[in-house]
Protein backbone atom coordinates (compact mmCIF):
# COMPACT_ATOMS: atom_id res chain seq x y z
CA UNK A 1 0.00 0.00 0.00
CA UNK A 2 2.85 2.38 0.80
CA UNK A 3 4.50 1.67 -2.54
CA UNK A 4 1.23 2.12 -4.46
CA UNK A 5 0.37 5.44 -2.83
CA UNK A 6 3.94 6.76 -2.92
CA UNK A 7 4.41 5.95 -6.61
CA UNK A 8 1.28 7.84 -7.67
CA UNK A 9 2.03 10.78 -5.35
CA UNK A 10 5.40 11.11 -7.02
CA UNK A 11 3.89 10.94 -10.51
CA UNK A 12 1.14 13.50 -9.79
CA UNK A 13 3.16 15.85 -7.59
CA UNK A 14 4.69 18.12 -10.30
CA UNK A 15 1.39 19.14 -11.93
CA UNK A 16 -0.52 19.58 -8.69
CA UNK A 17 2.28 21.52 -7.05
CA UNK A 18 2.16 23.85 -10.04
CA UNK A 19 -1.59 24.22 -9.50
CA UNK A 20 -1.22 24.95 -5.79
CA UNK A 21 1.50 27.50 -6.48
CA UNK A 22 -0.45 29.13 -9.33
CA UNK A 23 -0.53 32.61 -7.79
CA UNK A 24 3.23 32.72 -7.21
CA UNK A 25 4.22 31.05 -10.50
CA UNK A 26 1.94 33.25 -12.63
CA UNK A 27 3.25 36.39 -10.97
CA UNK A 28 6.88 35.34 -11.44
CA UNK A 29 6.52 34.19 -15.05
CA UNK A 30 3.99 36.83 -16.10
CA UNK A 31 1.27 34.40 -17.23
CA UNK A 32 -2.46 35.01 -17.58
CA UNK A 33 -5.08 32.61 -16.20
CA UNK A 34 -5.73 31.13 -19.64
CA UNK A 35 -2.06 30.70 -20.56
CA UNK A 36 -1.32 29.11 -17.19
CA UNK A 37 -4.28 26.77 -17.65
CA UNK A 38 -3.00 25.90 -21.12
CA UNK A 39 0.38 24.91 -19.66
CA UNK A 40 -1.24 22.57 -17.15
CA UNK A 41 -3.50 21.25 -19.92
CA UNK A 42 -0.46 20.41 -22.03
CA UNK A 43 0.98 18.27 -19.24
CA UNK A 44 -2.28 16.38 -18.75
CA UNK A 45 -2.73 15.97 -22.52
CA UNK A 46 0.69 14.37 -22.92
CA UNK A 47 -0.17 11.94 -20.15
CA UNK A 48 -3.61 11.15 -21.57
CA UNK A 49 -2.33 10.37 -25.07
CA UNK A 50 0.62 8.39 -23.77
CA UNK A 51 -1.53 6.39 -21.29
CA UNK A 52 -3.15 4.32 -24.04
CA UNK A 53 0.27 3.10 -25.10
CA UNK A 54 1.57 3.08 -21.53
CA UNK A 55 -1.13 0.62 -20.50
CA UNK A 56 -0.23 -1.80 -23.27
CA UNK A 57 3.45 -1.38 -22.46
CA UNK A 58 2.76 -2.16 -18.80
CA UNK A 59 0.96 -5.39 -19.79
CA UNK A 60 4.04 -6.42 -21.77
CA UNK A 61 6.87 -5.25 -19.52
CA UNK A 62 5.27 -5.60 -16.11
CA UNK A 63 5.07 -3.11 -13.24
CA UNK A 64 8.69 -3.03 -12.14
CA UNK A 65 10.14 -1.53 -15.31
CA UNK A 66 7.33 0.98 -15.95
CA UNK A 67 7.27 2.16 -12.32
CA UNK A 68 11.00 2.85 -12.35
CA UNK A 69 10.63 4.69 -15.65
CA UNK A 70 7.72 6.73 -14.28
CA UNK A 71 9.65 7.68 -11.13
CA UNK A 72 12.59 8.83 -13.23
CA UNK A 73 10.41 11.03 -15.43
CA UNK A 74 8.66 12.56 -12.42
CA UNK A 75 11.96 13.45 -10.77
CA UNK A 76 13.14 15.10 -13.99
CA UNK A 77 9.95 17.17 -13.98
CA UNK A 78 10.37 18.23 -10.33
CA UNK A 79 14.01 19.16 -10.85
CA UNK A 80 13.16 21.15 -13.97
CA UNK A 81 10.33 23.03 -12.27
CA UNK A 82 12.56 23.98 -9.38
CA UNK A 83 15.56 25.08 -11.44
CA UNK A 84 15.16 25.87 -15.14
CA UNK A 85 11.53 26.92 -15.76
CA UNK A 86 11.50 30.62 -16.66
CA UNK A 87 8.86 30.91 -19.40
CA UNK A 88 5.59 29.45 -20.61
CA UNK A 89 7.36 27.20 -23.13
CA UNK A 90 9.75 25.75 -20.56
CA UNK A 91 6.84 25.19 -18.14
CA UNK A 92 4.95 23.23 -20.80
CA UNK A 93 8.03 21.18 -21.69
CA UNK A 94 8.80 20.19 -18.10
CA UNK A 95 5.17 19.38 -17.27
CA UNK A 96 5.20 16.98 -20.21
CA UNK A 97 7.58 14.74 -18.26
CA UNK A 98 5.05 14.60 -15.44
CA UNK A 99 2.33 13.58 -17.89
CA UNK A 100 4.49 10.74 -19.19
CA UNK A 101 5.21 9.66 -15.62
CA UNK A 102 1.50 9.28 -14.87
CA UNK A 103 0.93 7.43 -18.17
CA UNK A 104 3.39 4.74 -17.10
CA UNK A 105 2.81 4.71 -13.36
CA UNK A 106 -0.98 4.35 -13.29
CA UNK A 107 -1.22 1.16 -15.43
CA UNK A 108 1.82 -0.32 -13.70
CA UNK A 109 0.18 0.17 -10.32
CA UNK A 110 -3.06 -1.40 -11.58
CA UNK A 111 -1.15 -4.57 -12.49
CA UNK A 112 0.71 -4.53 -9.17
CA UNK A 113 -2.52 -4.22 -7.18
CA UNK A 114 -4.13 -7.04 -9.16
CA UNK A 115 -1.13 -9.30 -8.58
CA UNK A 116 -0.27 -8.49 -4.97
CA UNK A 117 -3.68 -7.78 -3.35
CA UNK A 118 -6.50 -10.30 -2.85
CA UNK A 119 -9.74 -9.50 -4.72
CA UNK A 120 -11.58 -8.89 -1.42
CA UNK A 121 -9.26 -5.95 -0.66
CA UNK A 122 -8.66 -4.49 -4.10
CA UNK A 123 -11.28 -1.76 -3.61
CA UNK A 124 -9.38 -0.53 -0.57
CA UNK A 125 -6.11 -0.82 -2.49
CA UNK A 126 -7.40 1.24 -5.41
CA UNK A 127 -8.90 3.73 -2.96
CA UNK A 128 -5.53 4.21 -1.30
CA UNK A 129 -3.86 4.40 -4.70
CA UNK A 130 -6.18 7.16 -5.89
CA UNK A 131 -6.01 8.92 -2.51
CA UNK A 132 -2.49 9.73 -3.64
CA UNK A 133 -3.90 12.41 -5.97
CA UNK A 134 -5.42 14.56 -3.20
CA UNK A 135 -2.31 13.77 -1.18
CA UNK A 136 -0.38 15.57 -3.89
CA UNK A 137 -2.81 18.49 -3.74
CA UNK A 138 -2.52 18.45 0.07
CA UNK A 139 1.23 18.83 -0.28
CA UNK A 140 0.62 21.62 -2.79
CA UNK A 141 -1.75 23.41 -0.45
CA UNK A 142 0.62 23.22 2.51
CA UNK A 143 3.52 24.30 0.31
CA UNK A 144 1.93 27.73 -0.19
CA UNK A 145 2.13 29.08 3.38
CA UNK A 146 5.05 26.94 4.54
CA UNK A 147 7.44 27.22 1.59
CA UNK A 148 6.28 29.49 -1.25
CA UNK A 149 5.47 32.46 0.99
CA UNK A 150 8.67 32.05 3.02
CA UNK A 151 11.66 30.90 0.93
CA UNK A 152 10.13 30.97 -2.58
CA UNK A 153 7.98 28.72 -4.76
CA UNK A 154 10.86 26.92 -6.46
CA UNK A 155 11.93 25.30 -3.19
CA UNK A 156 8.52 23.61 -2.93
CA UNK A 157 9.49 21.08 -5.60
CA UNK A 158 12.11 19.62 -3.27
CA UNK A 159 9.18 17.82 -1.60
CA UNK A 160 9.58 15.16 -4.30
CA UNK A 161 12.74 13.82 -2.67
CA UNK A 162 10.76 12.02 0.04
CA UNK A 163 8.46 9.87 -2.14
CA UNK A 164 11.24 8.88 -4.53
CA UNK A 165 13.42 7.65 -1.64
CA UNK A 166 10.51 5.64 -0.20
CA UNK A 167 9.65 4.14 -3.60
CA UNK A 168 13.20 3.13 -4.49
CA UNK A 169 13.66 1.58 -1.04
CA UNK A 170 10.46 -0.50 -0.90
CA UNK A 171 9.51 -1.38 -4.49
CA UNK A 172 12.12 -4.15 -5.05
CA UNK A 173 10.93 -6.04 -1.95
CA UNK A 174 7.26 -5.71 -2.92
CA UNK A 175 7.92 -7.09 -6.40
CA UNK A 176 9.98 -9.95 -4.99
CA UNK A 177 7.36 -10.97 -2.40
CA UNK A 178 4.54 -10.71 -4.93
CA UNK A 179 6.35 -13.10 -7.25
CA UNK A 180 6.93 -15.56 -4.44
CA UNK A 181 3.33 -15.40 -3.22
CA UNK A 182 1.73 -15.78 -6.63
CA UNK A 183 4.40 -17.81 -8.43
CA UNK A 184 3.87 -15.41 -11.33
CA UNK A 185 6.48 -13.46 -13.23
CA UNK A 186 5.34 -9.86 -12.91
CA UNK A 187 7.54 -8.60 -15.72
CA UNK A 188 5.32 -9.95 -18.47
CA UNK A 189 1.72 -10.93 -19.10
CA UNK A 190 0.46 -13.94 -21.10
CA UNK A 191 -2.80 -12.14 -21.95
CA UNK A 192 -1.59 -9.21 -24.02
CA UNK A 193 -3.29 -10.51 -27.17
CA UNK A 194 -6.78 -10.71 -25.64
CA UNK A 195 -9.21 -8.00 -26.77
CA UNK A 196 -10.83 -5.45 -24.50
CA UNK A 197 -14.52 -6.30 -24.05
CA UNK A 198 -17.59 -4.01 -23.78
CA UNK A 199 -15.97 -1.30 -25.87
CA UNK A 200 -19.09 0.84 -26.26
CA UNK A 201 -19.81 0.79 -22.55
CA UNK A 202 -16.19 1.61 -21.83
CA UNK A 203 -16.31 4.56 -24.22
CA UNK A 204 -19.40 5.91 -22.44
CA UNK A 205 -17.77 5.41 -19.03
CA UNK A 206 -14.63 7.06 -20.36
CA UNK A 207 -16.61 10.08 -21.54
CA UNK A 208 -18.25 10.30 -18.11
CA UNK A 209 -14.83 10.14 -16.50
CA UNK A 210 -13.63 12.86 -18.85
CA UNK A 211 -16.41 15.24 -17.80
CA UNK A 212 -16.12 14.44 -14.10
CA UNK A 213 -12.35 14.75 -13.92
CA UNK A 214 -12.44 17.88 -16.07
CA UNK A 215 -14.83 19.55 -13.63
CA UNK A 216 -12.81 18.60 -10.56
CA UNK A 217 -9.37 19.32 -12.02
CA UNK A 218 -10.43 22.78 -13.14
CA UNK A 219 -11.59 23.55 -9.62
CA UNK A 220 -8.50 21.93 -8.08
CA UNK A 221 -5.94 23.70 -10.23
CA UNK A 222 -7.55 27.13 -9.81
CA UNK A 223 -8.88 26.72 -6.28
CA UNK A 224 -6.28 28.89 -4.57
CA UNK A 225 -6.62 31.60 -7.18
CA UNK A 226 -10.43 31.40 -7.05
CA UNK A 227 -10.39 31.72 -3.28
CA UNK A 228 -8.05 34.72 -3.42
CA UNK A 229 -10.29 36.41 -5.99
CA UNK A 230 -13.30 35.72 -3.74
CA UNK A 231 -11.65 37.37 -0.74
CA UNK A 232 -9.41 34.75 0.89
CA UNK A 233 -5.84 35.57 1.91
CA UNK A 234 -3.24 33.55 -0.07
CA UNK A 235 -2.24 31.50 2.97
CA UNK A 236 -5.88 30.73 3.81
CA UNK A 237 -6.52 29.75 0.20
CA UNK A 238 -3.69 27.24 0.41
CA UNK A 239 -5.15 25.81 3.62
CA UNK A 240 -8.56 25.53 1.90
CA UNK A 241 -6.91 23.45 -0.81
CA UNK A 242 -5.30 21.29 1.88
CA UNK A 243 -8.65 20.82 3.66
CA UNK A 244 -10.37 19.75 0.45
CA UNK A 245 -7.53 17.35 -0.23
CA UNK A 246 -7.85 15.72 3.20
CA UNK A 247 -11.59 15.23 2.64
CA UNK A 248 -10.83 13.68 -0.75
CA UNK A 249 -8.28 11.30 0.73
CA UNK A 250 -10.71 9.86 3.28
CA UNK A 251 -13.56 9.65 0.78
CA UNK A 252 -11.50 7.74 -1.78
CA UNK A 253 -10.48 5.20 0.83
CA UNK A 254 -14.05 4.99 2.15
CA UNK A 255 -15.41 4.42 -1.36
CA UNK A 256 -12.90 1.60 -1.83
CA UNK A 257 -13.97 -0.06 1.41
CA UNK A 258 -17.63 0.21 0.36
CA UNK A 259 -16.76 -1.38 -2.99
CA UNK A 260 -15.11 -4.34 -1.24
CA UNK A 261 -18.24 -4.91 0.84
CA UNK A 262 -20.65 -4.91 -2.10
CA UNK A 263 -18.35 -6.47 -4.72
CA UNK A 264 -18.49 -6.08 -8.48
CA UNK A 265 -18.29 -2.90 -10.61
CA UNK A 266 -19.32 0.33 -8.89
CA UNK A 267 -20.71 2.49 -11.70
CA UNK A 268 -23.92 3.25 -9.78
CA UNK A 269 -21.97 4.61 -6.80
CA UNK A 270 -19.77 6.68 -9.13
CA UNK A 271 -22.86 8.24 -10.75
CA UNK A 272 -24.27 9.26 -7.38
CA UNK A 273 -20.95 10.71 -6.25
CA UNK A 274 -20.69 12.81 -9.40
CA UNK A 275 -24.25 14.05 -8.90
CA UNK A 276 -23.42 15.21 -5.36
CA UNK A 277 -20.24 16.83 -6.63
CA UNK A 278 -22.18 18.67 -9.32
CA UNK A 279 -24.55 20.28 -6.81
CA UNK A 280 -21.88 21.30 -4.32
CA UNK A 281 -19.57 22.75 -6.98
CA UNK A 282 -22.45 24.87 -8.27
CA UNK A 283 -23.11 26.11 -4.74
CA UNK A 284 -19.44 27.10 -4.42
CA UNK A 285 -19.93 29.47 -7.34
CA UNK A 286 -21.66 31.95 -5.01
CA UNK A 287 -18.30 32.92 -3.53
CA UNK A 288 -19.54 33.19 0.05
CA UNK A 289 -17.12 31.65 2.53
CA UNK A 290 -19.36 28.80 3.83
CA UNK A 291 -20.52 27.77 0.37
CA UNK A 292 -17.03 28.05 -1.11
CA UNK A 293 -15.80 25.70 1.61
CA UNK A 294 -18.75 23.37 0.89
CA UNK A 295 -18.04 23.54 -2.84
CA UNK A 296 -14.38 22.75 -2.25
CA UNK A 297 -15.17 19.74 -0.07
CA UNK A 298 -17.81 18.58 -2.54
CA UNK A 299 -15.45 18.90 -5.48
CA UNK A 300 -12.76 16.81 -3.80
CA UNK A 301 -15.15 14.19 -2.38
CA UNK A 302 -18.19 13.55 -4.58
CA UNK A 303 -16.72 15.27 -7.61
CA UNK A 304 -13.30 13.60 -7.60
CA UNK A 305 -13.14 10.75 -5.05
CA UNK A 306 -14.58 8.10 -7.38
CA UNK A 307 -11.46 7.49 -9.48
CA UNK A 308 -10.24 4.52 -7.41
CA UNK A 309 -13.48 2.58 -7.81
CA UNK A 310 -13.55 3.71 -11.46
CA UNK A 311 -10.30 1.83 -12.12
CA UNK A 312 -11.53 -1.09 -10.03
CA UNK A 313 -14.76 -1.27 -12.02
CA UNK A 314 -13.02 -1.12 -15.40
CA UNK A 315 -10.62 -3.89 -14.41
CA UNK A 316 -13.44 -6.08 -13.07
CA UNK A 317 -15.08 -5.88 -16.49
CA UNK A 318 -11.78 -6.84 -18.23
CA UNK A 319 -9.61 -8.78 -15.74
CA UNK A 320 -7.42 -10.25 -18.49
CA UNK A 321 -6.17 -6.82 -19.63
CA UNK A 322 -5.56 -4.80 -16.45
CA UNK A 323 -2.86 -2.59 -17.93
CA UNK A 324 -4.77 -1.86 -21.12
CA UNK A 325 -8.06 -0.92 -19.43
CA UNK A 326 -6.22 1.05 -16.75
CA UNK A 327 -4.50 2.89 -19.58
CA UNK A 328 -7.88 3.69 -21.13
CA UNK A 329 -9.12 4.92 -17.76
CA UNK A 330 -6.02 7.01 -17.28
CA UNK A 331 -6.47 8.47 -20.77
CA UNK A 332 -10.08 9.50 -20.13
CA UNK A 333 -9.25 11.03 -16.75
CA UNK A 334 -6.15 12.64 -18.22
CA UNK A 335 -8.07 14.24 -21.08
CA UNK A 336 -10.53 15.59 -18.53
CA UNK A 337 -7.67 16.88 -16.43
CA UNK A 338 -6.28 18.48 -19.57
CA UNK A 339 -9.49 20.18 -20.64
CA UNK A 340 -10.63 21.21 -17.17
CA UNK A 341 -7.95 23.78 -16.31
CA UNK A 342 -7.91 25.52 -19.69
CA UNK A 343 -11.72 25.73 -19.85
CA UNK A 344 -11.92 26.90 -16.24
CA UNK A 345 -9.16 29.47 -16.76
CA UNK A 346 -10.64 30.76 -20.00
CA UNK A 347 -14.13 31.13 -18.51
CA UNK A 348 -12.70 32.82 -15.40
CA UNK A 349 -10.74 35.26 -17.53
CA UNK A 350 -13.67 36.02 -19.84
CA UNK A 351 -16.39 36.16 -17.18
CA UNK A 352 -15.60 35.38 -13.53
CA UNK A 353 -14.43 32.60 -11.24
CA UNK A 354 -18.04 32.11 -10.11
CA UNK A 355 -19.11 31.41 -13.69
CA UNK A 356 -16.24 28.97 -14.08
CA UNK A 357 -17.45 27.08 -11.01
CA UNK A 358 -20.95 26.88 -12.50
CA UNK A 359 -19.56 25.44 -15.75
CA UNK A 360 -17.60 22.87 -13.73
CA UNK A 361 -20.75 21.88 -11.82
CA UNK A 362 -22.63 21.37 -15.09
CA UNK A 363 -19.83 19.16 -16.44
CA UNK A 364 -19.92 16.98 -13.31
CA UNK A 365 -23.70 16.63 -13.72
CA UNK A 366 -23.24 15.47 -17.30
CA UNK A 367 -20.67 12.94 -16.11
CA UNK A 368 -23.19 11.58 -13.58
CA UNK A 369 -25.81 10.99 -16.27
CA UNK A 370 -23.34 9.27 -18.61
CA UNK A 371 -21.96 7.06 -15.84
CA UNK A 372 -25.50 5.91 -15.02
CA UNK A 373 -25.99 5.05 -18.70
CA UNK A 374 -22.67 3.18 -18.80
CA UNK A 375 -23.80 1.10 -15.84
CA UNK A 376 -26.81 -0.07 -17.83
CA UNK A 377 -24.61 -0.85 -20.85
CA UNK A 378 -22.30 -2.95 -18.68
CA UNK A 379 -25.33 -4.67 -17.15
CA UNK A 380 -24.03 -4.07 -13.63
Amino acid sequence: MVVVSTALVLAALPIFLVGGLAVQIRADLGLSESSFGAAVTAGFTVGAIAAIFGGRLADRLGPRRVLYAGATLSMLSLIGLGTVVNSWASLVFVLGFSGLAVALTDPGLAILVGSAITPERQGLAFGIKEASIPSATLAAGLAVPWIALTVGWRWAFAIGVLPVVVLLTLLPGVIRRSRQANAVELDSSPNVSLPVRNRTAMLVAGLAGFLGSGAASGVGVFLTESAVAMGFAPGDAGLLLAAGSVAGIFTRIGAGIAADRTGGPQFRLIAWMLAVGSVTIALGATGTTPLLVLGTVGAFTGGWAWTGIFFLSLIKTNPSRPGAVAGLGTASLGLGNAAGPIVFGTVAEAASFGTAWLVAGAAAGGGALLMAYARRRFGS
